[in-house]
């Protein structure tokens, strides 16, 4: 008889909701504490102790009631908690404390989600060819007929709405569709209204959490999940109704042409957008308001200029004068990114070891005697070639 053994498998740590409920409502003790969950099983059960307390107590002396504080045992239900078993987990009695283990797990959860959508691409890629491919892209890119074409968005409002309630999450959805755009299977005009629908199925999220509170939490919650559906509401009644305002779409295919282009522009975007522009409005802002208006200010002016001339420039050139038609009178680097790009690609083969070979091929001919007269009815029964 053998006996195999199987080693537990490592999970991720769990989180004491308990931990995070009191630094919600204020206790100054919670934040001294992990947030990482330590006991997984645990067992509560009440005992009677005698409880020693001041308390007022009034007693007749000489005919008086005269009240005193005195000390007053009572016995008292307590529940005690016994700790009965750990929690088996990634990092356990490694000595690392929550930043440590919250930055690793962001790490690798990052290099999950991006190895899942390189995986879900490949799938999508291999799946959707031939007729299949123009069967799904017929359907989902679908019109309805003369003037009712313009109900064909809401309709894809309420269906990006409906497939995010059944999964419960945006991200999920948006992630799945993405590559369906990438390999041309929808189109970008279809995929806003998919996106501005999960917006409104996400928040279903928050009002089913907020339905599982009661007495006053209930009304707090579902205040919170109502301003969510409602401000996600008003972006799509300011954002989609009128054709001129889905500018959106635009940005969104500037922006993949421009990476298309010039490859680090993702990444460059990415840190631009989600770190340095908020942690600069962030900064200004903790100096003060008067710095965050002098600074903010007219920068917000430069750039709604600088919009408003390109916006011109491309749709009623006429109204500008000669030299604002067009960015060629700028430096190179203020209009194009064609020098960023030099010196990013120069620093990109020194970190790899590896330099373009810009030198052109040089191809040699050599002379071949070949025996040719099975192709030639005259002539020499052979032939040089070169």
């Amino acid at each position: 008889m053998s006996l195999s053994f199987v080693p537990p498998i490592p999970v991720p740590p769990q989180i004491d909701k308990k931990v995070i409920s009191k630094i919600a409502t204020g206790d100054e003790e919670a934040y001294e504490k992990s947030l990482i969950k330590e006991w997984c099983e645990k067992k509560h059960y009440m005992v009677t102790k005698n409880v020693t307390q001041m308390m007022n107590v009034t007693v007749l002396e000489n005919g008086v009631n005269i009240t005193r504080e005195m000390n007053v045992t009572q016995e008292t239900e307590v529940e005690v908690t016994e700790n009965i078993k750990k929690c088996s987990f990634l990092f356990q009695d490694s000595g690392l404390n929550d930043t440590a283990v919250g930055v690793i797990l962001l790490v690798v959860a990052l290099i999950m989600l991006c190895v899942c959508l390189v995986t879900i691409v490949k799938i999508l890629n291999s799946m959707l060819r031939g007729r299949v491919a123009r069967i799904v892209k017929k359907t989902i890119n679908a019109e309805f007929p003369g003037k009712l074409s313009f109900l064909a968005g809401y309709l894809a409002i309420l269906v990006g709405a409906g497939l995010t309630i059944l999964v419960q999450s945006s991200s999920i959805f948006t992630s799945t569709m993405t590559p369906l755009v990438g390999i041309g299977v929808i189109s970008i005009e279809r995929m806003y209204p998919l996106t501005l629908g999960s917006n409104i199925g996400t928040t279903t999220t928050g009002l089913l959490a907020a339905f599982a509170n009661s007495g006053a939490k209930l009304e707090n919650g579902l205040q919170i999940a109502i301003c969510h559906l409602f401000f996600n509401l008003s972006g799509i009644a300011v954002f989609y109704p009128i054709p001129f305002l889905r500018f959106p779409i635009g940005m969104a295919k500037w922006l993949g042409n421009t990476t298309a282009d010039y490859r680090w522009f993702a990444v460059m975007y990415l840190v631009l957008m989600f770190f340095v522009f908020p942690a600069f409005v962030f900064g200004l802002s903790a100096a003060g308001w008067q710095y965050l208006a002098a600074v903010g200010g007219p920068l917000a002016l430069l750039v709604v200029v600088i919009v408003v001339i390109n916006v011109l420039q491309h749709k009623h050139p006429n109204v500008l004068p000669a030299k604002l038609k067009n960015w060629e009178w700028l430096p190179l680097w203020m209009h194009s990114l064609q020098p960023l790009d030099s010196v990013i690609t120069k620093m990109l083969a020194v970190f790899c070891c590896c330099k373009k070979d810009n030198t052109e091929q040089q191809v040699l001919y050599f002379p071949v005697e070949v025996d040719v007269s099975k192709f030639l009815q005259k002539g020499d029964s052979k032939e040089t070639v070169l």
